[in-house]
């Protein structure tokens, strides 16, 4: 099975937080908090999506995070590839060269897995950070 890293996870279970509260800063100790995990992973995570330009920062006593366009315009794919870079593939021959795969003279399956992480990739960027929070789940946070 298919599995998206837990950075991966943790990113969306951010954004998704900043998508229910989009008037308000959120910091990384509330998601943290609500979501019960660590800290320091939520933050190294924040910065990646700060430095994706998906999620803004406020620096200062009241400072935290928010979207840095509306939910409706970043995708799930955006927000992989902020965390694990836009050539992250399901299948190492295809991050890698070619040449450092023992089997790839005798290999069947690395086209139909090339058209499997296309499909993956098109169904991720069709679907937005508001699609994940359905508007009867919406997460609330203790807002600063």
């Amino acid at each position: 099975m298919l599995r998206l890293s837990k950075r991966v996870e943790y990113g969306l279970l951010a954004v998704q937080a900043m998508s229910c509260a989009p008037d308000c800063i959120v910091s990384a100790k509330d998601i943290a908090r609500r979501f019960d995990i660590s800290l320091a992973l939520v933050a190294k995570v924040l910065q990646q999506l700060v430095r994706a330009e998906l999620v803004v920062s406020y620096h200062g006593t009241n400072g935290g995070y928010t979207l840095a366009r509306n939910a409706s315009l970043v995708s799930v794919a955006d927000v992989v590839n902020a965390i694990e870079g836009a050539e992250a593939s399901i299948v190492n021959c295809q991050e890698h060269s070619a040449d450092e795969c023992s089997a790839l003279d005798a290999c069947t399956i690395r086209e139909p897995l090339s058209i499997l992480q296309l499909r993956i990739q098109k169904t991720m960027a069709s679907m937005s950070v508001a699609e994940l929070t359905p508007t009867n789940q919406l997460v609330q946070l203790e807002v600063l």
